[in-house]
């Protein structure tokens, strides 16, 4: 079947600018068929490794991982510049349409702050420091989702976070978990070992994504 434009994911995309970055992510879908479309991103990006990815892959590229996270999306193909989504036949694609643009950006933009500076930091000097982060750049940009990520602790350079509002029991809670809070706080902090989020996302009462699962 000949491609066409995808009426139904509402043409080329705006440009989506994420807050306290300075990238501008264009999507264009074209719709191959009713269970398959591709998108172009511009300006192009390298994407990494090409090929096609389930949630069955052992190692799916980062952008496959995020895509794949999201409820209703079976298979990604990933190519330069481009990848082209396998949904669920009982899923529609508005009901896809901004959960797949999340996930791109979340992902080609690396998280929400600038690199770190100087050596590894003690518990307590981290604490302040991430602290900071979620407070500057991290809980503006989930609360337009209608979220907020608070941090609890630092254990052994390890951050303990808690999810809310719309961030809990969201669908792409992974995707903003991974892609976003941890990708900025790794740019930012020196010595971070990992994050570990005690969120209770079953216990989510106004999900942002509704979970697959739900």
């Amino acid at each position: 079947m000949a491609s066409t434009a995808g009426p139904s994911l509402g043409g080329v995309h705006e440009p989506a600018i994420l807050p306290n970055t300075m990238s501008t992510i264009t999507l264009t879908p074209m719709q191959l068929n009713e269970g398959k479309c591709s998108f172009l991103i511009d300006p192009p990006v390298e994407l990494g490794d090409v090929g096609q990815f389930s949630s069955q892959s052992a190692s799916p590229p980062t952008i496959a991982a995020s895509l794949l996270a999201v409820p209703g999306i079976l298979e990604v193909e990933v190519r330069s510049s481009a990848f082209t989504v396998t949904k669920d036949r009982d899923v529609a694609w508005s009901d896809l349409d901004e959960a797949i643009r999340y996930a791109v950006e979340a992902t080609l933009t690396g998280g929400f702050s600038a690199p770190a500076d100087g050596g590894d930091l003690d518990d307590d000097a981290m604490f302040e420091l991430v602290a900071e982060i979620f407070e500057r750049d991290i809980n503006p940009s989930v609360a337009q989702h209608g979220g907020r990520v608070d941090l609890i602790d630092v254990q052994d350079s390890t951050v303990v976070l808690r999810m809310q509002g719309g961030c809990q029991g969201c669908g792409m809670a992974s995707v903003t978990l991974r892609q976003g809070i941890e990708g900025s706080l790794r740019r930012s902090v020196p010595g971070l070992k990992g994050i570990q989020d005690v969120t209770d996302h079953d216990a989510g009462k106004n999900p942002y994504f509704a979970s697959q699962d739900r």
